[in-house]
C-alpha cells in the first residue's frame, strides 16, 4: 500500500476506513468487535470507535493504541492505525495478545480540524488528580503575557496581525521558552477561551476513555499503550516519549529500544498529562502488572526561532479565529492552512516518513516488550 493511501481527508472517511477493518481483525480474533460511544449528542455523530479483540487462550499482552486526543492529530493517528492493522496485526499471536485500537479520542476536534475539544480543552492537560487545588491555576509563562494568549477582537488584517504578534512573542519569550511552548506547554486552568486550557473538571472525552481503560487492562498482565500525536519534537522525525513514571532512564530506554530519539517527560511544571495519569493509576490499582506507556510524536516544525514563533503564533491565531473570526475570507483560509501545516502537513514526503518511521517505532516497542512477531 502506498504511504498516501493510509491518510484520510475527513473525519467520516477516516472513521469509515477504520470500521471496515473489523472484518480483517476477525480473521485472526473471532471475538473481535466494534465498540462505539458518542461525545455530545448522538445527532452530532461524534463517535470514538474501538476495535477490540481479546486473547483467545491466555490474557498476557494487551496492545492499546489511542489516537486523536488532540483532534486534528487524529488524522496521523488514523494512518498509524491502518499501518498497524495491515502490516503488524497479522503477525501478532492472538492466543496470548489482545487489542484495543482507539480511533478519535476527541472526535469533535478531529471532525472540525481543531486540536481541542468542543469546550476548548486540551485533553492532555485535563487528567488532573486534585481538581480542588488545580482549578483556576495559571502557569507563570501564560500569566506573564496573558494578553498575547487570549483572543481579543476580530482579526482585521492578518498580515499586520502576524507582524505585530511575531514582534510581541520575540520580545516576550526566550528561544528556550518558545521551545517549551512548542513541545510541552504547561496548561492553564482559568481562561476558558485561551490556549492551553486544561478545564476545571474531567472533560467528557477524558471521562469516557478513562472509565473504559481500567476495564481493558485489569485482566492482562502486560498492557502496552501507544499514544499517537503529531506536531512536537524535531521536524520530520519520530520521538518516543515515556512518562516519568517509567523506572528506566533515557539512556536505558534508548538502549533497550535500539532507538536514539527517546525522551522521558519529567517536567514537574506540567500537569494533567493523560499518559502519566493512566500509567500511574494502573500501577496503583494493579501493582503486579508490567505496564508500559509510550507517546509517539511525529514532528512537523523545526526548532529555529522563526519556526518556534510560527508554532505559537499559529496556535494563537487559530484560537482567535474560532472565537472572534476574521474580516477577510482569504485570511481565514491562511490561518487554517498554517494550522494544518503545524499538525497535519499535506506533503507526500512528510506522510511517507510517518509511515516509514511508524514502522520503526512499532518494531522498537514490540521488540523491547518481548512481543514477538511471526514471520
Amino acid at each position: 500500500m502506498e504511504s498516501e493511501q493510509f491518510f484520510s481527508g475527513t473525519f467520516e472517511e477516516s472513521r469509515s476506513q477504520f470500521r471496515k477493518s473489523l472484518k480483517e481483525i476477525g480473521t485472526y480474533w473471532p471475538n473481535a468487535r466494534l465498540e462505539t460511544y458518542y461525545t455530545g449528542s448522538e445527532e452530532d455523530d461524534n463517535t470514538t470507535d474501538i476495535l477490540a479483540a481479546d486473547a483467545l487462550s491466555e490474557k498476557q499482552e494487551l496492545i492499546i493504541i489511542t489516537t486523536g486526543e488532540h483532534g486534528i492529530e487524529g488524522y496521523t493517528g488514523s494512518a498509524f492505525l491502518q499501518l498497524f492493522i495491515e502490516e503488524y496485526m497479522p503477525l501478532i499471536n492472538p492466543e496470548t495478545t489482545g487489542l484495543r485500537l482507539v480511533h478519535a479520542v476527541n472526535p469533535w476536534g478531529m471532525r472540525h480540524f481543531r486540536r481541542v475539544t468542543e469546550n476548548n480543552i486540551d485533553l492532555n492537560r485535563n487528567y488532573i488528580r486534585d481538581w480542588e487545588n488545580t482549578a483556576g491555576a495559571v502557569d507563570e509563562t501564560f500569566a506573564r503575557k496573558k494578553e498575547i494568549f487570549l483572543p481579543g477582537s476580530r482579526i482585521e488584517n492578518l498580515s499586520t496581525h502576524k507582524r505585530e504578534l511575531n514582534k510581541a512573542l520575540t520580545e516576550a519569550f526566550t528561544h528556550e521558552e518558545l521551545a517549551v511552548l512548542k513541545d510541552g506547554p504547561p496548561g492553564q486552568y482559568k481562561y476558558k477561551r485561551g490556549i492551553y486550557y486544561g478545564g476545571n473538571s474531567f472533560d467528557e472525552p477524558a471521562q469516557k476513555l478513562k472509565s473504559r481503560y481500567f476495564d481493558w487492562v485489569k485482566e492482562y498482565s502486560h498492557p502496552v499503550h501507544i499514544d499517537i500525536h503529531s506536531g512536537g519534537g524535531p521536524k520530520d522525525d519520530l520521538t518516543l516519549i515515556f512518562t516519568k513514571s517509567d523506572k528506566r532512564s533515557e539512556e536505558e530506554l534508548q538502549k533497550e529500544l535500539s532507538y536514539k530519539q527517546v525522551v522521558k517527560s519529567d517536567d514537574d511544571n506540567v500537569y494533567g498529562e493523560s499518559n502519566l495519569y493512566l500509567q500511574e493509576s494502573v500501577r496503583e490499582n494493579f501493582p503486579q502488572k508490567r505496564t508500559v506507556t509510550c507517546l509517539f510524536e511525529f514532528g512537523t516544525i523545526a526548532e529555529t526561532l522563526n519556526d518556534l514563533v510560527f508554532c505559537t503564533q499559529t496556535m494563537i491565531n487559530e484560537n482567535q479565529l474560532y472565537f472572534n473570526g476574521v474580516l477577510e475570507r482569504e485570511d481565514e483560509k491562511e490561518i487554517i492552512r498554517d494550522f494544518r501545516r503545524l499538525f497535519y502537513p499535506d506533503k507526500k514526503e512528510w506522510r511517507k516518513q510517518v509511515i516509514d518511521k511508524g514502522r520503526t517505532g512499532i518494531e522498537a516497542i514490540l521488540s523491547s516488550e518481548n512481543i514477538e512477531l511471526s514471520k
